[in-house]
């Protein structure tokens, strides 16, 4: 059965349009798409807030107390890895969730933490591996473990105990071939940032939208919601400058893929952001008819079948700043996955 009568309310929740939601909703279905959104919480503490939809809240209600609890221990081994790289002199950038979630969110447990994401600089990399498994946290087994040196800028690693929080230490938010992002550029433009009286770093707003943008792309368009969320409170900040996020994005090599990315944005939220935003990085147009096959009708995607192969190799594709990176970036891709 279709569900875009749900999908359509769960995007009129988000934006608190009320007289878009339509009461006949399936309260099931429109919470089985709230969390393949990844807002369950988001949208149980609006609908709480604006006493709708009571059958969906009281479903959604458990799935936000698990947030809760799931949250407090993953800020918990947060402030012990902090701990651990300071004491070697560390001083990190925190990334997605542990950023945004104590300055963008009334509470707590209105957004799920998946991980813990954290940049260091590239000549501190090791050093950071070292600060958090001389203390218990465990590096992926061989091959893995070279799979994400060689493939990657990111390594995953598992807190100690019998709950395996995990944790992303990232030395570049970069993709060889793909983009040529300036880490020492974001650690000189970070903002000084606290957590729990630990002394962190964030991204400045403008690089953090741009890698929002990015991130999106590299995920394929998927229909995790939070983020668009964050782009529009983030962009909403005093001084914010559309013009200085394309800066960056043209700096870096992605201003082609983020233009899609905005793309997507405008059909999911109309009036999210200012027409400022889509003239400063545009969605081309031959890069919009490449990709026409794969648009998607329903109100969440902007494409179908991201899942395959072939369909992620066309966007990405699509994507690319200079179609003539294509052949080197397939190159790239086979030697990356074997």
């Amino acid at each position: 059965m279709s569900d875009r009568r749900e999908a359509l309310a769960l995007l009129a929740v988000l934006r608190e349009r009320w007289d878009e939601v339509d009461p006949a909703l399936r309260p099931a279905v429109f919470v089985a798409l709230a969390r393949e959104a990844d807002v369950a919480p988001a949208v149980h503490a609006l609908l709480v807030s604006a006493s709708r939809l009571g059958d969906a809240a009281a479903q959604l209600a458990p799935i936000r107390a698990k947030t809760r609890v799931d949250n407090l221990l993953l800020l918990a081994r947060l402030e012990q890895a902090l701990d651990l790289l300071a004491a070697r002199g560390i001083r990190p950038i925190a990334l997605k969730g542990v950023d945004v979630l104590p300055r963008l969110y009334a509470s707590f447990d209105e957004r799920t933490l998946d991980d813990i994401d954290l940049l260091v600089r590239r000549d501190e990399r090791d050093a950071a591996f070292a600060a958090l498994t001389d203390a218990g946290w465990a590096l992926p087994p061989e091959p893995e473990r070279t799979h994400w040196l060689k493939s990657s800028f990111e390594m995953p690693l598992t807190a100690p105990g019998p709950v395996g929080v995990a944790l992303e230490i990232h030395w570049s938010l970069g993709q060889d071939v793909r983009y040529r992002i300036d880490d020492e550029g974001l650690f000189a433009r970070a903002i000084a940032h606290e957590i729990d009286g630990r002394k962190v770093l964030r991204l400045d707003e403008h690089d953090a939208v741009a890698h929002l943008l990015l991130h999106h792309v590299q995920h394929y368009f998927d229909r995790r919601l939070k983020w668009v969320i964050e782009l529009g409170r983030r962009a909403a900040t005093p001084g914010f400058s559309w013009t200085t996020v394309a800066e960056r994005l043209r700096a870096w090599g992605g201003l082609g893929g983020a233009g899609l990315a905005l793309a997507h944005v405008r059909k999911l939220f109309p009036d999210l952001l200012p027409e400022a935003a889509f003239v400063a990085v545009p969605a081309d147009a031959w890069r919009l008819a490449l990709t026409l096959p794969l648009r998607s009708g329903h109100p969440l995607d902007f494409y179908r079948g991201t899942r395959r192969r072939n369909v992620q190799l066309l966007i990405a594709a699509a994507c690319l700043e200079r179609p003539r990176d294509l052949p080197g970036y397939l190159r790239h891709r086979a030697v990356r996955n074997r």
